[in-house]
């Protein structure tokens, strides 16, 4: 099959390419392994109203600096949108992406004494990012944002529960956790609450792990086209 590229993403490399049988056909930065640019005449094979396997004919070639290759893992990962905005959809494999990078920047981040302060004002903006990349992977699914709020929720009432415990336990008894206390006094103070904020930790840990692995929603939904096979939804759309 012939046709010209008619529509060209110059971050991805997806595009559309117009038939010569008048159809419009979707195809992928790694379905072509030469430089593509609109206009250009192609030969490909047609997978299912999706372009495969495309060659450019004379005349064809990238503007510099273009390569449409196939990528690693995580191809198309955007920083800024993963990690700041709440808009969209995000993949299983961009959200572990987004998940290291706030879980390894944080704990990298404490570890350096002279950054401890400025984990202060970065700490905020972590916690940004946590939630932004938890919304836009339970969009992927198909759920309301607002799930995100179950983790936090639970974790913040555990920590809440402990503390007060530990403080109405101080105050009736100000010995209570002197040095000379009595230790299985102390262990039957803080044993129920630590379990209790232990539990709330596992409930948030699970949710991640959920988040994670779960299958998203296959073509697009009301959050946005899939991140996983946009082209398949360019596909649907011109067809």
């Amino acid at each position: 099959m012939r046709g010209e590229v008619i529509s060209l993403d110059g971050i991805s490399g997806d595009g559309v390419i117009l038939g010569d049988d008048g159809v419009r056909y979707a195809f992928t930065a790694s379905a072509s392994r030469s430089g593509l640019r609109v206009r250009d005449r192609v030969d490909f094979v047609d997978a299912d109203g999706v372009a495969r396997d495309i060659f450019p004919l004379a005349g064809g070639g990238a503007p510099a600096g273009f390569s449409p290759s196939p990528r690693p893992s995580g191809r198309g990962f955007n920083f800024g949108t993963a990690m700041f905005s709440f808009q969209g959809r995000l993949s299983r494999t961009h959200f572990w992406i987004g998940w290291a990078i706030v879980f390894f920047g944080y704990h990298v981040w404490s570890f350096i004494p002279f950054l401890n302060i400025a984990l202060v004002v970065g700490a905020p903006v972590l916690l940004w990012s946590n939630l932004a990349i938890g919304a836009k992977r339970l969009h992927d699914m198909g759920r309301s944002a607002w799930l995100i709020a179950i983790p936090w929720s639970a974790m913040i009432g555990g920590f809440v529960y402990l503390i007060v415990v530990i403080s109405m336990a101080a105050i009736n008894d100000p010995t209570a956790f002197d040095d000379e206390g009595d230790l299985a006094q102390v262990l039957n103070i803080l044993v129920p609450p630590l379990g209790v904020w232990g539990f709330t930790a596992f409930i948030g840990v699970g949710f991640w792990l959920w988040l994670g692995i779960a299958d998203g929603q296959r073509g697009a939904n009301r959050f946005g086209p899939d991140p996983v096979h946009p082209a398949r939804d360019t596909a649907d759309t011109f067809n």
